[in-house]
């Protein structure tokens, strides 16, 4: 009777230690007391710590960059031959497809796939910039067609590629070259927000109303200014909302591509969402951001 009430105090307590251990933070793992068939001999199986790696931050994460429109002429846009379909009949389109192509090539083998995105008018006097088009992809010709209706493969692609988008040759822009006078002035409008979104903020692309034709230069730095919420409210037109001195600065812009009468720039720190209609100047004596 004694040996039996003692067998059994023992396994209590081994039982209660052994609770307290898997409850116990820090500890992972089975913890079991194993008893022999000698009822006078018991068995630990001591519980291990086992560390875990926890997941690796990554520091510095950039986010991507929206890929950056390009602008053409109508006429261009006009004469661009255009996707017509796959000889499997897919809608969606990647690297790799084969594509039926139908328009003239002009004899050029290598194109840029492109899609029509805007058509960009000046906000203060309604003239049109040009033709907003957004890259996809680019394509080689494997095989001109004599009837018109060619074979090319896709080489490479951003976005998805489906039947009616055009193929251009490199829209290339000007200025790029052109040096910044100095004390030249840029009072420019945003009039295009890379991915069709409503507001802009760092790491965005936008397109403002003025190029090299206007002293713009890529590399040039401007100062952003959101237009204040009520006036906002109030303007009825692109005209009324651009007018007012601006006020403190919103961000800034880096120009880095340069057409005639458009260009485009990398937002590189912002303080207060912008959006088209927002304010575009190069600092000088006039303006001093606060």
């Amino acid at each position: 009777m004694p040996r039996f009430v003692a067998f059994w105090a023992r396994f209590l307590k081994n039982f209660i230690i052994a609770a307290v251990l898997l409850l116990s933070p820090g500890l992972s793992g089975a913890v079991a007391v194993t008893l022999s068939e000698d009822d006078e001999t018991v068995v630990w199986l001591t519980p291990a710590v086992r560390p875990s790696v926890l997941p690796q931050i990554a520091q510095g994460v950039r986010h991507p960059v929206p890929v950056a429109p390009l602008l053409i002429d109508t006429v261009q846009l006009a004469q661009a031959p255009r996707i017509v379909a796959t000889p499997d009949r897919r809608a969606l389109m990647g690297k790799g497809d084969r594509i039926v192509v139908e328009g003239d090539l002009h004899g050029v083998a290598e194109f840029r796939i492109v899609r029509p995105s805007l058509k960009l008018r000046d906000p203060l006097s309604g003239e049109h910039l040009g033709d907003e088009v957004i890259p996809l992809g680019k394509t080689l010709l494997q095989r001109e067609g004599a009837g018109g209706a060619h074979s090319f493969i896709i080489t490479s692609s951003t976005q998805e590629i489906t039947p009616g988008d055009l193929l251009i040759r490199d829209a290339a822009p000007v200025a790029n070259s052109i040096a910044i006078r100095s004390g030249a002035t840029v009072d420019a409008r945003i009039i295009s927000i890379a991915g069709g979104v409503v507001h802009a903020a760092q790491n965005q692309v936008v397109g403002i109303n003025k190029g090299g034709r206007d002293n713009v230069a890529a590399g040039m730095s401007l100062a952003l200014y959101a237009t204040p919420e009520p006036q906002r409210a109030a303007a009825k037109n692109a005209q009324q909302q651009a007018s007012g001195p601006p006020e403190n600065e919103s961000g800034r812009l880096l120009i880095f591509r340069v057409y005639d009468r458009v260009s485009y720039g990398l937002i590189t720190s912002s303080v207060e969402a912008l959006q088209v209609g927002d304010k575009a100047l190069a600092p000088s004596t006039e303006y001093t951001p606060h």
